[in-house]
């Protein structure tokens, strides 16, 4: 996409403006609920990445305490979102997910320990016999995330457009290259749980949908939660938006400093039982409750389900995340996010019985903040709580006063400690020092961070393009080799080469941008990219430079 080095002095006069338009709303003392969720609903592109549309709850030993509406529903018909609004939930599908399973080796159906070999005789045995049950739920099966089926040759717009059975899912998964040896290492994984629900399936002889509504959602009363066709998610859902900020002096006079755009719709067969269910605020609280009181399972296998394992990774839950135990060292919690095209959803139990739950139909948006801004306005808190020792990263000089990489090695040697298991940098501190050391002429310390964050991080390809336009105004070179990077790692994102375009077109190399502005629109045409137009004009763009240097 499109960020050419002049726009950096209009972000900068951008921010000038907007700081003196806002300046008088900024304030560092704890809001009410209603009034935090309102500036994130009305304000939320400057502190949370979008405008927040969705729906709150938060309660306190077993009791909500708030719960509350914001923004619309249905953009179009300006349907408002209400508080019964229902929501595809993404990757909190998991928790069900793994309930189901928990449930069917309480009874004795599946055991731990079990291949996947030995219930899906379908699958390559080459590779189920390597991988257990426990390793999918826990995510050290060793299999990539989706990148593995995009490495098959299958566009990610391809896939998410196409039915399959969840045989033909499980068949396709047995396709992909193993990212680890099984059982070593944490890797996030959704085709571990698209395994999990085939296995299901295969076992009871029973849908994933039925299996969900007899053995949880019917117990439990959750009238708003299942695993539905794709009319019901179109026509009974909230409707999901991208937000993306007008990066133009026209933001000053837009409501929202941006536009929301319709985003590509995902065949709910493909989303399965890693992302499929759809809920309300309400029944996750009902659901949320019902995990505290062993009342779908017994205590002995709640407890193994929420024991953590490698990365504080339970069984469809997460152990102290890492990005909340940062900010407010003094909470411990359960939780897990789930994040779709144009929906985003959070669960989280502390140990302190609050309950925090928020589901919204625009993305992106920065959950682990909303999450922990509401944990301190729910209990009036100004304090973050956050440990102290961690270098300061404004200048290379300070950043090595506090003591460097030595100082931030052992600030999260200590972090690891509080949350059970190994915590690194984010990708963002990482990305950040790493452009710290290349501004200041370190070029091996800094590749040194670049070898270890590309070994260490798995990054997608938004992390590594994110990285690219890092560097891409001051040392465009740099830029490249990133969006190189991500061409090798992912060669059928019509995305990456557009970015690789744009950073040979920045350093004035118009041949090789145009090279990569026509692979660009080769790989978008084949799967109708919503970015066509805009890699077009970005040829023609560079064409236009070529044809005035010549």
């Amino acid at each position: 996409m499109i960020h050419l080095s002049s726009q950096k002095t209009i972000r900068i006069l951008l921010f000038i403006v907007i700081i003196t338009l806002f300046f008088n709303s900024c304030s560092d003392s704890p809001k009410s609920l209603d009034a935090l969720m309102q500036e994130y609903s009305e304000n939320g592109r400057k502190k949370i990445s979008s405008p927040f549309n969705g729906v709150i709850l938060v309660a306190k030993k077993g009791k909500i305490t708030f719960k509350k509406a914001y923004g619309l529903k249905d953009r179009e018909q300006n349907i408002p979102n209400i508080v019964d609004t229902k929501f595809p939930i993404g990757s909190v599908t998991k928790q069900f997910t793994a309930m189901l399973i928990m449930q069917l080796v309480e009874e004795g159906v599946l055991k731990l320990e079990d291949s996947v070999s030995t219930h899906l005789p379908y699958f390559p045995k080459e590779l189920g016999n390597k991988i257990t049950i426990h390793q999918l739920l826990s995510h050290t099966s060793g299999l990539p995330h989706y990148e593995g089926i995009l490495k098959t040759g299958i566009t990610q717009d391809a896939f998410i457009s196409t039915a399959y059975t969840p045989r033909e899912l499980a068949i396709l998964v047995g396709k992909v290259k193993l990212a680890y040896t099984p059982g070593t290492t944490f890797y996030y994984s959704s085709l571990g749980y698209m395994l999990l629900g085939a296995i299901l399936e295969e076992v009871s002889k029973k849908p994933f949908s039925e299996l969900l509504e007899t053995k949880i959602t019917k117990p439990l009363g959750l009238k708003n939660t299942g695993y539905e066709t794709n009319e019901f998610i179109k026509n009974e859902t909230a409707k999901g938006y991208s937000f993306i900020e007008d990066e133009t002096f026209r933001m000053i006079f837009m409501k929202y400093g941006g536009n929301f755009n319709n985003v590509p719709f995902r065949d709910q067969s493909n989303i399965y039982a890693t992302g499929g269910i759809h809920s309300t605020v309400d029944d996750l609280f009902i659901w949320s409750e019902a995990i505290k009181t062993n009342k779908l399972l017994s205590a002995t296998y709640t407890k193994k389900m929420l024991t953590p394992n490698k990365h504080g990774y339970c069984y469809g839950w997460i152990r102290n995340w890492d990005d909340l135990i940062e900010r407010n060292t003094k909470i411990k919690m359960y939780t897990h996010g789930g994040a779709l095209h144009g929906h985003r959803s959070s669960i989280n139990m502390y140990d302190d019985d609050t309950t925090i739950i928020f589901l919204s139909n625009v993305n992106p948006i920065k959950d682990r903040e909303i999450i922990h801004q509401l944990y301190l306005s729910a209990h009036g808190l100004e304090d973050i709580y956050k440990m102290k020792g961690y270098p300061d990263r404004s200048s290379l000089d300070e950043f090595k006063k506090h003591g460097g990489i030595k100082a931030l090695n052992s600030y999260f040697e200590k972090l690891s400690e509080l949350c059970g298991y190994k915590v690194l940098p984010s990708e963002t501190s990482v990305g950040h020092i790493m452009y710290l050391y290349y501004q200041n002429g370190n070029q091996r310390i800094a590749d040194s961070l670049k070898q270890s964050f590309l070994k260490n991080y798995n990054p997608t390809e938004n992390s590594i393009n994110r990285l690219g336009y890092k560097f891409l105004d001051d040392n465009c070179e740099l830029a490249i080799k990133f969006f190189k990077e991500n061409t090798k790692r992912y060669p059928n994102s019509s995305n990456v080469w557009d970015s690789l375009g744009e950073g040979f077109l920045v350093c004035e190399s118009y041949k090789e941008a145009i090279t990569c502005y026509s692979k660009a629109i080769e790989l978008g045409e084949k799967t109708n990219h919503h970015s066509v137009k805009l890699f077009k004009e970005n040829l023609q763009h560079a064409k236009n430079k070529l044809e005035t240097k010549k």
